[in-house]
């Protein structure tokens, strides 16, 4: 949360959580003084739970007018959506200014094999590995999607979460953090 705070600079406006569910951005970002007193925090998911300011949508069709929102945040949701492209593009559609991005991501090119490997095996298994991931994404594979508007950053840092500890700390998976800025016209 820290990265993402830092990476919401000084001013005013609306902050988009897309698949915020019970924890998201908005309880967190709301722990900032700074961005409480200057930023309307707002999110979107399918099953937010009892958390106010949030919006019941898909993040496949984000109910928000083009270029209405300053920063959009998305924290290891994508990799959770077979459509994640189309959860890119409308991410890009409604911000004016940032879009931030943290999935799972991997330099390894044997890493995503592996694991759809692994995937087809346990397919139906209820098991806390995968925890309902259907990607691992490549570095360039984010960027690439960002169109003529936007420029686009990477950074990588290894978070140890359950399940897949060993691959983050051999350095076989990190998490992604992507920035996207719109570009001036």
């Amino acid at each position: 949360m820290t990265i993402v705070e830092d990476l919401i600079p000084k001013g005013s406006g609306r902050v988009l959580d897309v698949g915020c569910g019970d924890i998201g951005v908005g309880g967190h970002l709301y722990c900032n003084n700074r961005l409480r007193r200057n930023y309307k925090v707002v999110g979107i998911d399918l099953n937010p739970g009892k958390k106010e300011n949030v919006v019941i949508a898909s993040a496949t069709k984000i109910p928000f007018a083009d270029e209405s929102i300053e920063y959009v945040v998305s924290l290891d949701v994508i990799e959770h959506i077979k459509e994640f492209t189309n959860v890119i593009q409308d991410i890009l559609r409604i911000t004016n200014r940032r879009v931030i991005i943290i999935v799972p991501t991997t330099k390894k090119r044997f890493i995503r094999p592996l694991l759809n490997f692994l995937r087809r095996m346990l397919r139906g298994v209820d098991n806390f590995v995968f925890q309902g991931h259907y990607y691992e994404f490549y570095p360039a594979e984010i960027c690439a999607l960002k169109g003529q508007n936007f420029s686009c950053k990477l950074f990588t840092i290894n978070y140890p979460i359950v399940g897949a500890s060993l691959l983050h700390r051999r350095g076989w998976l990190a998490a992604g953090i992507y920035v996207f800025d719109r570009l001036k016209r």
